[in-house]
């Protein structure tokens, strides 16, 4: 009876872990829902779809639709396709049937998919003028405008992404332009709207919009991408819509080129060096400057160190020797090499209340200003370079601040400044500062990094300059706390 009994017992053992095993493995296998923000939209079977719709199709003059095996037009629920006999489409046509309602099921997924990502960078209602590198985009007015030429940028990579959202329209004025540089590909361009998207006359534009109402294309504006509108209809007029399955041309320059831009310039024996002149070093107040085995003083071909006595060093001061002479031969070597760098982002002078990707950045009248908070966001790449070239100053205003994001670190910016850099009273600055001719640091301003001037004299007062290890393990916060949670914010 006992043997029995303990058959028994194991038999409902067996039996509950046979239904538990499924719970188990769904728990174990189920994806998760973060979605990195450089993974392209999975756009499933609309793919397919130059056109596709919820309500109606409306068509006034000739149109062409196409697309080699991505050229169909699809409607679902509606069935209404107006002026489809002016309409040269070289797909099917899939008006509510099972094509149609998978193309809409797959095109709600995408949309919510694009919706939900993160890492967001918040720049102007309007586009055009400007040049954009991959990323994630949002408005402070939930709206997008194109007036002029919008340029993307993917820096020579094929598989760049961009994502543009906005909470209601988007409208592109008549002539408008959105260009497509260095391997930027119209498939990995997603245009999220949050109600209506207008194309104005005669513009171009490249990308898919997924709108979750409505889309007018008037007359003779052209679409290098999609047009997908959830709930509503699509309007067209007199247009040329193509949707290109887009297949990757290994520009070899270009990905050459773009591989030298996300190489860290290579400092040499400057990284040991907080703070390295050509003629003088002044400094006035108590100044501190310090790191982990970089924390040196140099200068070269100068002697004068002026208010030395008042100044805190955890290094060596190297006046006019062979290590000095060594540090500025590199400085120079590392200037070059950062000046030289080519596919550069053009973006305005102000970078203050801006949110930067990495990249090389320059501006049209040559010099840079930092009002407010920059925010340097690595999106989760420890290894991103930003650098940034003026042909003339570098200027930072009172109380402004350089803040690092998602894995940013100070070693891998430079300041290439093709004259003087000025740095406000207490401000903060991020980076490695390499400036032609002077550097000056106004009463208490902190910078986490370098100060070296090739040619000129460098200015200290009441001063925190912190040269840290460039590792990429990351290090203690050394003075504030990113308000993204982390510890890169002061950190390398």
């Amino acid at each position: 009876m006992k043997i029995l009994k303990f058959i028994k017992i194991l038999t409902e053992m067996r039996f509950k872990f046979l239904l538990l095993t499924p719970l188990i493995l769904v728990v174990l296998i189920a994806p998760t829902t973060i979605v990195s923000a450089g993974q392209s939209v999975n756009l499933g079977s609309t793919s397919n779809f130059a056109v596709l719709a919820g309500t109606t199709i409306t068509n006034a003059g000739t149109t062409t639709i196409n697309g080699k095996d991505s050229g169909k037009v699809g409607l679902f629920p509606g069935t209404s396709f107006t002026g489809q006999e002016s309409t040269s489409v070289n797909g099917d046509v899939k008006l509510a049937d099972a094509d149609a309602l998978l193309a809409k099921n797959d095109l709600v997924m995408a949309y919510n998919d694009a919706d939900n990502r993160k890492s967001i960078n918040r720049i102007p209602t309007e586009l055009g003028g400007t040049t954009l590198t991959p990323g994630t985009y949002d408005s402070a007015d939930g709206t997008f405008e194109i007036t002029g030429t919008l340029t993307l940028d993917a820096q020579g990579d094929p598989n760049a992404v961009f994502i543009f959202k906005t909470a209601s329209t988007l409208i592109t004025a008549s002539g408008s332009s959105v260009n497509l540089a260095h391997n930027a590909r119209s498939s990995q361009i997603t245009w999220k709207v949050g109600s209506s998207a207008t194309l104005g006359t005669s513009s171009h534009f490249a990308g898919s919009i997924l709108a979750l109402t409505s889309i007018t294309a008037n007359t003779d504006a052209t679409v290098q991408g999609q047009l997908m509108a959830r709930n509503g209809a699509v309007t067209l007029d007199s247009n040329t819509i193509t949707n290109t399955t887009d297949t990757i041309k290994q520009d070899t320059k270009t990905i050459r080129k773009n591989m030298e831009n996300k190489k860290r310039v290579d400092l040499g024996t400057t990284s040991k060096f907080a703070v390295l002149a050509g003629t003088t070093i002044t400094n006035t107040g108590k100044t501190s400057i310090d790191g982990i085995a970089n924390g040196k003083v140099g200068l070269f071909p100068g002697t004068a160190f002026t208010g030395q006595e008042s100044t805190s060093i955890s290094g060596d001061v190297q006046l006019a020797d062979a290590e000095a002479l060594a540090a500025k031969n590199d400085l120079v070597a590392a200037y070059n090499d950062a000046d030289e760098r080519t596919s550069v982002t053009r973006i305005p002078t102000q970078l203050g209340g801006t949110t930067l990707t990495p990249g090389t950045y320059d501006s049209a009248d040559g010099t840079f200003q930092i009002t407010g908070t920059l925010t340097l966001d690595a999106q989760g790449d420890p290894n991103a370079v930003f650098i940034f070239k003026t042909a003339s100053t570098l200027i930072t205003a009172s109380g402004s601040n350089v803040n690092l994001l998602n894995n940013a670190r100070f070693c891998q910016t430079i300041w290439n400044v093709g004259s003087s850099a000025t740095l406000g009273t207490n401000s903060h600055i991020v980076g490695h500062v390499l400036a032609l001719t002077s550097i000056t640091s106004n009463t208490g301003a902190t910078v986490l990094g370098q100060l070296l001037a090739r040619n000129g004299a460098v200015t200290l007062d009441t001063n925190t300059i912190t040269n840290g290890v460039n590792s990429t393990t990351p290090i203690p916060a050394i003075l504030n706390v990113d308000t993204d949670g982390g510890d890169q914010a002061r950190s390398n």
